[in-house]
């Protein structure tokens, strides 16, 4: 795992509207224009900390093209991926509350990302309001996920859960093509290395997935839906419903 930096490799000043992340752009526009005269577009590292469970948050984060890993760690050392964090959210949901996160937060894929202070964000939203509205739903739908993904993987089998992260994955990063490896999907699914390629290998064998040089190529998200469980389906219809996309 990287270690923290206390500063990005560089950094960029931002516009109201030159934010490329979906949660930002549904902010009221006097709100996105207040947030970005604090604001900076930086570049994440691939295994970079943005945030500690149990720390104070230090920056938030709006990711662009970056992919921010919820990671769960237990005291015997092993981890576990309960979400990801991509162009559609926000990480360090937890300044709502003023309160530290209850999970790490580590770039699974590099990219750019807005960084704002923890004080300029509590600011705005210190009275209600819409900002305040649109991340606290947000906020649930952290929750939904959490709880969706802890039933999946208790009653679906590995296959199905495996073609759901990849949907997943697909949705946070925008693309049908990204980097992923054998030993990601196995901490995202909380099996061994062994099963996961089982997994991948059956959907490679039907043409839904592609394999090579470390990125993996989604060739059939239509079918690869199909493969996939009834979570998927239920986490989308979740966010439409709360965020209204």
């Amino acid at each position: 795992m990287r270690a923290d930096r206390a500063e990005p490799s560089w950094a960029a000043q931002v516009t109201g509207d030159s934010v490329r992340n979906e949660l930002w752009q549904q902010l009221p526009g006097a709100a996105r224009e207040r947030l970005a005269r604090n604001a900076q577009r930086i570049g994440l590292a691939m295994g970079e900390s943005v945030f500690k469970a149990h720390e104070p948050l230090r920056a938030v984060h709006f990711p662009e093209t970056a992919v921010i890993s919820r990671l769960m760690h237990l005291v015997d050392g092993q981890a576990l991926q309960t979400g990801l964090i991509g162009h559609k959210g926000v990480a360090g949901i937890s300044i709502l509350r003023g309160i530290p996160m209850t999970y790490d937060g580590i770039v699974q894929i590099a990219g750019t990302a807005v960084r704002i202070p923890p004080q300029a964000v509590s600011e705005e939203l210190r009275h209600p309001g819409p900002a305040h509205e649109l991340l606290s739903k947000y906020a649930w739908t952290i929750l939904g996920d959490s709880i969706q993904t802890a039933a999946c993987n208790s009653f679906h089998p590995v296959r199905q859960r495996c073609a759901r992260w990849l949907l997943m994955m697909r949705d946070v990063t925008g693309r049908d093509e990204f980097p992923i490896t054998q030993d990601l999907l196995a901490l995202m699914l909380g099996v061994r290395r062994a099963t996961v390629t089982r997994a991948a290998q059956a959907l490679q064998r039907v043409g839904i997935i592609g394999y090579r040089h470390g990125r993996l190529i989604i060739r059939d998200g239509r079918r690869l839906e199909e493969a996939s469980c009834e979570c998927y389906h239920l986490m989308c219809k979740a966010r439409r419903e709360l965020l209204g996309r």
